[in-house]
């Protein structure tokens, strides 16, 4: 085996001129003893073998050298990398602990702050970024956040936005769209009855006063208790299951699809067993609203009774969408 003090080397390996004269007098058959000049080189290197009954070293099978060298420091490589992940792990455990100790949930008034302490999440990010914006967006803002969620889609993380529909008509945030989505992003809109927000892995939310509007300074909440997390989390697929997909296009695309989103969760439910009360009081609406929705998807699907929409449903493959 490789000495740890070979494995743990900085910089490039290479061999002094006296060991590599050693490497030539061993391939010609030669031997040494321990005391020459640059055998401790050879021998750290695994490219030495003791003969016992001369007590003179040979050369070792160069191939059989270099294998045990790569695997001893991808060994080394594997715990480096173990060290690093638990260290980030470590310390977002310290940072949970310490969040828990202050409540979890601190208002703000300087927006600065928020920033703060997003750009800190974000450098230890490792899901998915989740964003809503009501209120239109600066366009030099987008400008400059458009190559750091770029790079971000690139890593693998996942990134998702919600803008109100009169973003369509803004030609800053159709541009961003179209660009995000081209990298992977979703980008849905919808009416602009919600409050600013932003979701970070299921570790950090942030989220405006309900009373802040575009010209005010904007103020609001960091939340970082794991159970509210989950809170502004759920309320989010909320709104994003009832929201439009959009990747820039200035109208809204035509479907071939038969059912709308909030459709679709209705039918999900009601698959699930749950009852027209059940799903007015999950989807925050009225019963009469769930029922008139039924009535659409009757029409649409050409069925007349829960049994009929069902089986239409089980074999659609509208099924799939979101």
């Amino acid at each position: 085996m490789i000495e740890k003090d070979v494995v743990h080397q900085h910089g490039a390996v290479t061999l002094s001129e006296s060991a590599k004269g050693l490497v030539r007098r061993g391939l010609e058959g030669g031997k040494w003893r321990a005391d020459v000049p640059g055998h401790e080189e050879l021998c750290a290197m695994g490219l030495t073998v003791l003969e016992p009954l001369t007590g003179q070293y040979v050369l070792a099978d160069l191939h059989e050298a270099q294998r045990n060298l790569i695997q001893a420091e991808q060994a080394s490589m594997s715990q480096h990398q173990a060290r690093i992940t638990s260290i980030s792990s470590l310390f977002a455990e310290l940072d949970q602990m310490a969040a828990e100790s202050s409540g979890g949930v601190v208002h703000f008034e300087d927006i600065a702050v928020a920033n703060d302490l997003i750009a800190k999440y974000m450098e230890t990010m490792r899901s998915h970024i989740y964003t809503a914006h009501p209120d239109a967006r600066p366009a030099g803002q987008l400008k400059a956040s458009i190559d750091r969620e770029t790079r971000m889609l690139q890593r693998g993380l996942k990134m998702r936005t919600i803008y109100a529909d009169s973003a369509r008509t803004r030609a800053a945030e159709r541009e961003w769209a179209q660009v995000a989505s081209a990298h992977g992003a979703e980008v849905r809109t919808m009416a602009p009855d919600f409050v600013r927000m932003l979701l970070i892995d299921d570790r950090c939310a942030i989220i405006s006063d309900q009373d802040t509007g575009p010209v005010q300074p904007p103020t609001g909440y960091i939340i970082t208790h794991p159970g509210m997390v989950r809170i502004c989390a759920t309320f989010y697929k909320f709104l994003w299951d009832r929201a439009e997909p959009w990747m820039g296009e200035r109208v809204r695309q035509r479907h071939d699809t038969i059912t709308t989103g909030r459709g679709r969760e209705i039918l999900r439910k009601m698959e699930e067993g749950w009852t027209i009360d059940q799903i007015a009081r999950l989807l925050g609406l009225s019963r009469g609203t769930i029922n008139k929705e039924i009535k659409a998807l009757y029409e649409s699907t050409n069925t007349s009774s829960h049994f009929a929409l069902g089986t239409w449903w089980a074999t659609s493959a509208e099924r799939k969408l979101p």
